[in-house]
């Protein structure tokens, strides 16, 4: 990822981000938070995930993530406050969560004033979720493990445009109930939902642009027998770029990719409830789901 006319962090901010990870690490090993299947009982094995990759004219002048300048040098500069970074000479491109709901749904045909023009797209059926463009690939594969390309060319590293989004959505099916963690390694930025009973929903993620990283839940998920629905996306600016996503059953010591037969497509499972409890969850986590201003990613 790159970002543009920011500021290095200080290093008290350095020290407290540090200790955040540790908190965060230490998180891991609290009482676990019970969470009931969306549908419980047995099911068949899954097929994959439904996705979607969208990438975008880098050169887009759009972008609604709000941006605070800094000060002097001494100050870093923050999202989610000030004015549009879309206003800013050197702000094209994707820059947050809110570029990526505007992606989206231009891509979903609804768009709206200001929409981007998309320059590549895909739609269909995936395996597992393990995705990055060739700068990740190239040079960071072997640090973080490798990844299968995109379903489309986004650029060489050298010359990359970037500027890409993915959405992945269904169902987590669960076979044997136990204590699981997921959590995605992403470059810029992702959210990821899981949806449970009475369409209750536990959510993880990093808005704007962030180092690379590995990030899960606090604590581990209690998870029954049954089908979690489940929804994820992410977003790249420029350079490297990836989606990865994993579980774990040993409290975060080992990430595996989830496996396709514990991936469910939408289409698979035909209960007319279905659609009513996902939408109802979707729209609980969009009214919570903005945090407060925070400091920009490294």
């Amino acid at each position: 990822m790159e970002l543009t006319n920011t500021p290095a962090r200080p290093a008290a901010l350095k020290t407290l981000l540090c200790l955040a990870t540790l908190a965060a690490a230490a998180g891991a090993h609290s009482t676990p938070t019970a969470l009931a299947p969306l549908y419980a009982g047995s099911f068949a094995p899954g097929t994959g995930s439904d996705a979607r990759f969208v990438q975008i004219d880098p050169n887009w002048h759009g972008s609604s993530v709000l941006w605070t300048e800094p000060v002097n040098v001494n100050t870093p500069g923050y999202y989610g406050s000030g004015v549009a970074i879309g206003t800013f000479g050197w702000g094209t491109g994707l820059w947050g969560r809110a570029d990526w709901d505007l992606i989206q749904a231009t891509a979903a045909g609804s768009g709206g004033p200001g929409a981007p023009t998309i320059v590549n797209q895909w739609t269909g059926q995936v395996s597992s979720i393990n995705y990055a463009n060739p700068c990740y690939n190239n040079a960071y594969s072997g640090t973080w493990g490798p990844a299968a390309a995109l379903p489309f060319d986004a650029g060489a590293c050298g010359a990359n445009p970037g500027n890409w989004t993915s959405h992945f959505s269904g169902f987590v099916r669960v076979t044997e109930a136990s204590l699981y963690n997921f959590s995605v390694l992403y470059d810029d930025g992702f959210f990821f939902r899981l949806i449970g009973e009475g369409g209750q929903t536990l959510e993880i993620g990093k808005d704007f642009l962030n180092s690379r990283d590995r990030l899960g839940f606090a604590g581990d998920l209690d998870l029954s027998v049954g089908l979690y629905g489940f929804e994820l996306g992410s977003w790249n600016r420029l350079e490297a770029g990836v989606v990865d996503l994993r579980w774990s059953r040993d409290e975060g010591t080992t990430w595996t990719p989830v496996p396709t037969t514990n991936l469910v497509p939408g289409s698979a499972v035909d209960e007319p409830a279905l659609p009513l409890l996902l939408v109802a969850a979707l729209a609980a986590a969009l009214a919570v789901r903005r945090r407060p201003a925070g400091p920009i990613g490294a």
